[in-house]
């Protein structure tokens, strides 16, 4: 048995070399499904991979002691008071900002925050905030501070400053922030002459913060940086090329009691703020949401890969099925024959798969630049290269694939055992028209009953492949029919074109599985154009709608010191958190959901009538919005996201059990409280606002972009006597307008904001000083902020359309091999036609029309399932995936080109077969009879 086997095998193998194409065809389908399904596997295991390093105890993670007034510095002086009065615990750190480019390219900078840290303290001590680890690294960069030999590591990183001569410095990096720094070895100060003429080895640790370099402070005052505030370097700062850098606070390695704070600020002579590392060291993660949109991305392509296969060994097995025979009749049984084509598909598996795993490692490292700004802009997300098990993942590919093909070959190996039996024939027959109407109403009801009960992400993307599914076999059905009636509509006065009609009615119950696979791929690609389009016009409407003034200013000071000049007015955008424990109904007071506390986002809202023109809703629990706003600007109610909404299952007229409201920057409002000991500082949560408002559901508003809840309040409600708590309320960001603009008259308002211009002179001079203070002030048109926000969206799909041409190409390769296939059973039609005289040309150009008005024929059909699998995905995945829906729009340009670029894939493709086909007449005549 076995040896029969052997020889059974060994004569496959003798046949995949007379034809070597047909095997390297299936062994290249394979390749590139592992190579889908690899590259995706890399993304994924990349973010799940840098998501823990994000996670793990870094330097900044410990509490942090940072003046209550943003204004105001710490200096020199008053560290060296609290370490000599006990407070041992705290080291001080200062920090700046640095920009690295490429040698080669200065047009692709990165920047990082460079943290100078107190390493003395280190010496000799042990830190329980930190691993013993971490700490020996620490120590170790404290004892080469002063070293002029650079540290030997494996793999250091050597940033070189631009500037000649230099200063060797040691650093620390972390393993996320090096990874995602390719080039970049050049080392510059932002917007400033390079003062820092350093040159620094940094070596990776999870100690130090996420996009940081992290040296000893006194490599960080080294050159032409001093301490500000520091009375021993006031001579220095009139050096016009020094720069005064303060301490940015303390670090401490313990928790401080309120005792300790209160004995600290007597010290100091100051409020401070303890506030968490998380504060300052802000992180995100991948959602899972946007993992499984890369699985069904993978998969798709994967089944669509899988076609080419099912094509393949119909052509394989159709050209070896008189040696198939001779095998039979020598006595190798029908078992021994499908075993030996199973062990020719495991060898074949055996060689691509290792081949596609090596083409995904080069796809994941070249998408690489591209997927760590789309992690960092889009979900504050790391990206790292992933460590990975070589031998687990060749394992893990080979069984899915292998498996994969053991099922889709079923069909193929069945139609050969039929093929060797003698069973007659049956003739295939179509459904009548009636059945067809009937089958396609029963399948359209199931698939809208299956849709109400979509309740989660995985049940969403498990509807898309059931819709896939049953719109696939539909198409099955209308496919003869149609073809059918245009045959019988086509003139038979030309004969040509009748028999490229008449035969595509043929063809269309004999290309079933390539018919599958390009109707798939382009119901995909329509289905995610249109999702696409929809959501970018969505999202412009919003933004341009939303941004209601002509300029918008950044800044990292606090709010009590940023001066405008009188010319121009601003609105500032506060921020604090809370906790919605609860939601009450509409007509009850008891709680209709407890859920777990999640954590919300309060925004301030402008309270004139540009900030409500400007307010986009979804839904109101009023009769109109005049209605609804008054009640949000006499504090009676509030809107919130659809995040929020969709979270939590809040409908309108709920009212939201929100506690625990708290300054963003600070672990809570107890603690800041403690932190201030003087009349009037912050005593309960309430005082962060004037009045608290009503928490009732007011409307519900889209938020594309935020995967958070938010809540908005009138601006009028924040308190804003206190200037501590109003700097820690200011999340940097504020409208501008001209002083004299007039909030209250939309049309005025925004026609500045459309031109971007200013209307006078004082206002215009007022904006150039501002744009000219780089280091305190950044300035945004309304359009620039815009454009931006459109780029970042762009980028963001790069991934997907990349799959959809993949797709495409692949599903172009199934219709190529398929018709193969079909011209070894029709070699006597094109024979005859040749004897007709129809030339060469003809020849091919009736087979490809034939194709190509197939190929038009399942795109015609993919048009209408495409769009509804769009509202699939916005509707159902994007609403359980993302929290969030946007308005189905269906624009016909995308859809065209869907189509277009479907079809000129497809052309393309199959002109490779049709130039080798060669049609010949009777006794080998080239020329025309």
């Amino acid at each position: 048995m076995l040896r029969t086997l052997l020889l059974t095998t060994s004569a496959l193998f003798a046949m995949a070399r007379k034809r070597p194409w047909e095997p390297l065809l299936i062994m290249f389908a394979i390749l590139l499904a592992n190579a889908g399904l690899i590259t995706v596997l890399l993304i994924n295991e990349g973010a799940t991979q840098g998501e823990l390093l994000q996670r793990e105890q870094g330097l900044l993670s410990n509490n942090i002691v940072v003046p209550a007034d943003k204004a105001t510095h710490f200096s020199k002086e008053q560290y060296a008071l609290i370490r000599q009065s006990g407070f041992t615990q705290l080291i001080a750190f200062a920090e700046r900002n640095i920009v690295l480019t490429c040698e080669d390219n200065e047009k692709n900078p990165v920047m990082l925050k460079l943290i100078g840290v107190d390493t003395q303290p280190f010496l000799g001590s042990t830190f329980k905030g930190l691993p013993q680890r971490e700490v020996n690294r620490l120590q170790s960069m404290a004892s080469q501070a002063a070293s002029t030999s650079p540290r030997v590591n494996s793999n250091p990183r050597v940033f070189k400053s631009g500037r000649s001569p230099s200063f060797p410095v040691n650093g620390l990096i972390h393993p996320a922030t090096s990874a995602k720094l390719s080039c970049h070895k050049v080392l510059s100060e932002v917007d400033k002459p390079p003062l820092w003429p350093a040159s620094v080895t940094a070596v990776t640790t999870s100690a130090a913060p996420h996009n940081t370099l992290l040296i000893a402070i006194a490599d960080f005052y080294k050159g032409e940086v001093r301490i500000a505030n520091d009375a021993a370097n006031h001579a220095s700062r009139e050096e016009p090329t020094s720069m005064q850098v303060p301490l940015a606070g303390f670090i401490s390695f313990v928790s401080l009691t309120a005792e300790d704070i209160r004995h600290l600020e007597a010290l100091l002579g100051t409020r401070v703020s303890v506030v968490g590392g998380d504060a300052i060291n802000e992180t995100g993660s991948l959602p899972e949401s946007f993992r499984l949109n890369l699985w069904a991305m993978s998969a798709l392509m994967g089944v669509v890969a899988l076609f080419i296969v099912l094509n393949a060994l119909n052509l394989m097995y159709r050209t070896r099925l008189p040696n198939i025979i001779r095998l039979r009749q020598l006595g190798v049984s029908t078992a021994t024959l499908i075993s030996a084509l199973y062990v020719e598909l495991f060898l074949y598996c055996i060689v691509s798969t290792p081949l596609g795993i090596v083409v995904g490692f080069q796809a994941a490292s070249f998408l690489s630049p591209v997927i760590s700004g789309t992690f960092a802009s889009l979900f504050s997300a790391v990206f790292v290269n992933p460590d990975v098990n070589l031998l687990a993942l060749f394992t893990l590919a080979l069984t899915v694939t292998f498996s994969s093909l053991v099922l889709f070959a079923l069909v193929p190996i069945k139609t050969l055992s039929n093929t060797l039996t003698l069973k007659r024939a049956k003739e295939g027959k179509s459904l009548p028209l009636v059945a067809v109407l009937v089958a396609s109403v029963t399948a359209v009801m199931f698939l809208i009953l299956i849709e109400k009960l979509i309740a989660s992400t995985e049940t969403a993307l498990l509807f898309v492949a059931l819709l896939l599914l049953f719109s696939c076999a539909l198409v099955l059905l209308w496919l003869p029919i149609l073809s059918k009636g245009l045959a019988s509509m086509a003139p038979k006065k030309w004969p040509v074109f009748y028999y490229v009609i008449a035969n595509m009615h043929l063809l269309s119950g004999k290309t079933r599985l390539a018919v599958c696979a390009f109707f798939i791929a382009l119901t995909a690609n329509i289905g995610m154009n249109t999702m696409t389009d929809s959501f970018r016009n969505a999202t412009e409407q919003w933004l341009t709608q939303r941004l209601y003034s002509p300029y918008y200013l950044y800044t990292d000071l606090p709010l009590s010191k940023v001066t405008l000049p009188p010319s121009l007015s601003s609105t500032p955008l506060l921020k604090a958190q809370g906790e919605v424990l609860g939601v009450y109904p509409n007509s009850s007071k008891t709680i209709a959901a407890n859920t777990p506390p999640s954590a919300v986002s309060i925004s301030s809202y402008p309270a004139h009538q540009t900030g409500k023109n400007a307010l986009v809703l979804d839904a109101l629990a009023e009769p109109s919005l005049d209605a609804a706003w008054s009640k949000f600007v006499t504090g009676k109610g509030v809107f919130i996201n659809q995040q929020l909404a969709f979270a939590h299952g809040i409908e309108l007229g709920n009212t939201l059990r929100i506690e625990n409201i708290k300054l963003r920057n600070s672990p809570s409002s107890a603690s800041f409280a403690q932190t201030s000991s003087k009349p009037g500082a912050l005593e309960e949560v309430s005082d962060i606002f004037s009045t608290t408002p009503t928490w009732k559901v007011l409307g519900i508003y889209p938020d594309y972009g935020n995967l958070n809840g938010q809540i908005l309040v009138p601006l009028t409600y924040f308190s804003q006597d206190n200037d501590v708590i109003k700097n820690a309320l200011f999340s940097g960001v504020m409208a501008l307008y001209p002083a004299n603009q007039d909030t209250g008259n939309s049309a005025l308002f925004n026609g500045m904001a459309k031109q971007n211009t200013t209307p006078n002179t004082k206002v215009d001079d007022a904006l150039s000083a501002l744009t000219a203070k780089e280091g305190e002030y950044t300035l945004y048109a309304k359009q620039e902020l815009l454009d931006i926000s459109m780029q970042t969206f762009d980028r963001t799909f790069v991934l997907t359309d990349g799959l959809n041409i993949t797709t495409l190409l692949v599903a172009g390769i199934a219709f190529a091999v398929s018709l193969t296939v079909l011209t070894l059973g029709s070699a006597a039609e094109l024979s005859v036609l040749r004897a007709l005289g129809v030339s060469q040309f003809k020849v091919k150009l009736a087979l490809f029309m034939q194709y190509m008005l197939l190929c038009l024929l399942s795109a015609l059909l993919a048009i209408p399932f495409g769009i509804y699998l769009a509202y699939v995905f916005i509707n159902l995945v994007d609403r359980y995936a993302f929290n969030w829906v946007y308005p189905l729009a269906i624009n016909t340009q995308v859809l065209f080109a869907s189509v277009g670029v479907s079809l000129l894939i497809v052309s393309l493709v199959l002109l490779l077969p049709l130039g080798k086909l060669r049609p010949k007449i009777d006794l080998r005549q080239e020329a025309q009879l």
